[in-house]
């Protein structure tokens, strides 16, 4: 006699998380990846401020690699410090601007990586390494 095993995201009751967060977990649920073609379609159809609440993470913009041990993905905070350690030492060779610029972008990748990190950690259960995962 085989018994099914339950998957995690059998397990994991959403109604632990703000309604921002279903809503995006939904979201993700349903739609995949930012990567795959289907969630750039259903983003799409969203109004301005859903494809914020999707899309990006102001929290992570502004506070990176903490805002990511608060959410529990040390790995991917660590994954975070050592890139912009990186990123410090690039620009102590680069113009002030290019340097900048570089920080910014870095934030916003984390920004907009955050969301769908956290939905796959809390509900997928997946502890990777990869601040990026599913975007690229």
């Amino acid at each position: 006699m085989k018994t099914e095993v339950p998957t995690h995201m059998n397990t994991v009751d959403l109604t632990r998380f703000s309604p921002k967060w279903q809503f995006r977990f939904n979201f993700f649920q349903q739609h995949g990846a930012p990567k795959e073609p289907g969630f750039k379609q259903a983003w799409k159809a969203l109004s301005f401020g859903d494809r914020l609440k999707v899309n990006l993470n102001f929290f992570a913009f502004f506070f990176g690699a903490i805002y990511l041990f608060i959410l529990g993905m040390w790995r991917k905070a660590l994954v975070v410090i050592g890139i912009n350690i990186v990123l410090i030492a690039v620009s102590l060779v680069l113009p002030d601007i290019v340097a900048r610029a570089l920080f910014i972008a870095m934030n916003f990748l984390v920004a907009s990586s955050t969301n769908y990190s956290y939905y796959l950690e809390q509900v997928k259960g997946n502890t990777s390494w990869n601040p990026f995962e599913g975007m690229f």
